[in-house]
């Protein structure tokens, strides 16, 4: 009886032996080593690749372990090329603010103007070093208007005075020097054309008078535009980011997740959290280059008005003009005496090369033409009517060129009309009224214009979904000039039922094609 109790307790005694054996080896294969940075987040299965010469044969599964980077040596190793940038105006009595305005709907910075003693106003942001010698790259809006630009280096009780290279309000970057007796720290400036959505990225800088300040998040998107912005929005190719960023972040670096610079912060939307906004990289190496070498930025310009062909047509406009697959710009103005008004560009064209180049957008005709220097010479390839042809254009200075006046101002309400005659274009969804002095007065339009305006769109009509409005004035008709009443009867009458008809339409905010498809019955 003793040697069965004694048995079974060496028995017992070895299961409990070979159970903590197995839970201290779990747990020494579930933990993480001192040397890693990662922190995992969570497991998932994998499916494996099917065996050598065997299609569609399910392989076996293994586990992938889904790891989250540290950004504390990414943030370690920048933070002391980040500085502060404490930018001082004074104004004086009786002098104006320069500020248009441009960054008010994201940075709202009311100023009291008041006559008398001279006013000084701190407003500051962040900027960071590109060069051993002190060149410094911010936003323009933060040393915009400035006397005086002090700048604060990480562990640094000096305040270095800072020389204004040159900005460039159009891209809202500015360049800025300051002198030291020393070699100072420097952020490597990445691609930003390589980010995708959805990458890592953390931005430094002081918001709200926090210095130093580190976020992180991911790129949300990219080649974003700012319209409610009041300024020209045509050469913006913002990343969008959900990293927080907060006023005085202005002009701190984006880091990827090797530590390089791919953007730079700019603006944030106060109307949501969480949406902030960087230029990218490599439009700031551009502007930098020319800031260096000259002080200022030039930038070639077309003077046209266009559209993207492929997000911004409507299918009936792509076949209409003959541009089924095809990608880049559709010319919708053209401005007389300018650089594609001399080349031969009209209205209607699409631009698909710049000198030999394929197109895959708009914006790429912008970007492109923007980075040659006035006067330069660039060949477009383009498609009228169908066909393929080259044109040759000298650019002007985009910076030099004054703005156009529009044919037209913003429409009043509908109202009773005087004089001329009007015709409701049958089966389309709208009428029009030649013009007549009452006509022109009350739709702001200039006496040298001609055309039919609209009076009436019916809201359930496919000419209010292409954007048709009361106001508008349409001066051709299938590519033909229209300046009375029977001569737009005429030139709808070439139309059958189910055919496209295309409209050249000048209103208040842009000239633009209209297409529409006359019913069948």
């Amino acid at each position: 009886m003793a040697a069965r109790k004694f048995n079974f307790f060496l028995m017992t005694l070895g299961v409990s032996f070979v159970v903590v054996s197995l839970m201290a080896a779990a747990s020494g294969a579930g933990s993480t080593t001192p040397a890693s940075r990662n922190t995992p987040i969570w497991t998932e299965l994998a499916p494996e690749a099917p065996p050598a010469g065997k299609d569609n044969v399910p392989g076996t599964r293994e586990r992938v372990t889904v790891m989250v980077p540290s950004f504390a040596d990414i943030a370690e190793r920048a933070n002391p090329a980040v500085v502060n940038i404490t930018a001082t105006e004074i104004i004086r009595s009786g002098r104006q603010s320069d500020d248009d305005g441009r960054f008010e709907f994201f940075f709202p910075n009311p100023r009291n103007r008041g006559q008398g003693d001279p006013e000084r106003e701190d407003h500051g942001g962040s900027g960071f070093i590109i060069s051993e010698d002190g060149y410094i790259l911010t936003n323009h809006h933060v040393i915009e208007d400035a006397d005086k630009v002090n700048v604060r280096l990480l562990g640094d009780s000096r305040q270095y005075i800072a020389e204004i290279v040159g900005s460039d309000p159009d891209t809202d970057l500015a360049l800025i020097k300051i002198s030291a007796d020393h070699s100072l720290p420097v952020i490597p400036l990445g691609d930003s054309g390589t980010l995708r959505v959805g990458d890592w990225v953390l931005a430094i800088g002081n918001p709200l008078a926090y210095e130093h300040t580190v976020t992180v998040g991911v790129v949300s998107a990219k080649g974003r535009k700012l319209w409610a912005m009041n300024r020209d929005s045509s050469l913006d190719n913002f990343i969008q980011t959900d990293a927080a960023i907060n006023r005085g972040n202005s002009g701190g670096p984006l880091l990827n997740d090797h530590g390089e610079a791919v953007g730079i912060n700019s603006a944030i939307s106060v109307a949501g959290q969480g949406i902030s906004f960087a230029i990218p990289i490599n439009m700031a190496k551009q502007v930098a280059t020319q800031l260096i070498s000259s002080g200022h930025v030039e930038r070639g310009y077309l003077g046209v008005e266009i559209r993207d062909i492929l997000e911004d047509l409507n299918p009936e406009t792509r076949e209409y003009f003959g541009l089924e697959g095809a990608r880049g710009a559709f010319v919708e103005r053209i401005t007389p005496g300018l650089p594609a008004d001399r080349a031969g560009l009209k209205r209607g064209d699409a631009i698909i090369k710049v000198d030999g180049e394929i197109l895959h957008s708009s914006d790429d005709l912008i970007r492109k033409i923007s980075s040659l220097t006035p006067g330069a010479s660039v060949k477009l390839g383009i498609l009228r009517d169908g066909k393929q042809m080259t044109l040759t254009a000298q650019l002007a200075d985009r910076a030099q060129l004054a703005r156009t006046t529009r044919p037209g101002g913003r429409p009043q309400p509908e109202g009773e009309s005087e004089g001329g005659s009007q015709m409701e274009a049958h089966g389309l969804g709208f009428v029009v009224h030649e013009l007549s002095d009452p006509l022109r007065g009350q739709y702001r339009l200039n006496d040298d214009v001609s055309g039919m305006v609209v009076v009436h769109v019916d809201q359930s009509s496919q000419a209010w979904e292409k954007g048709l409005r009361e106001g508008d004035l349409i001066v051709e008709v299938n590519r033909s000039q229209v300046r009375d009443l029977a001569g737009f009867q005429a030139a709808l009458a070439e139309a059958g039922k189910g055919e496209l008809v295309s409209l050249y339409v000048e209103g208040p905010a842009a000239s633009r094609f209209v297409t529409l498809r006359v019913p069948e019955e």
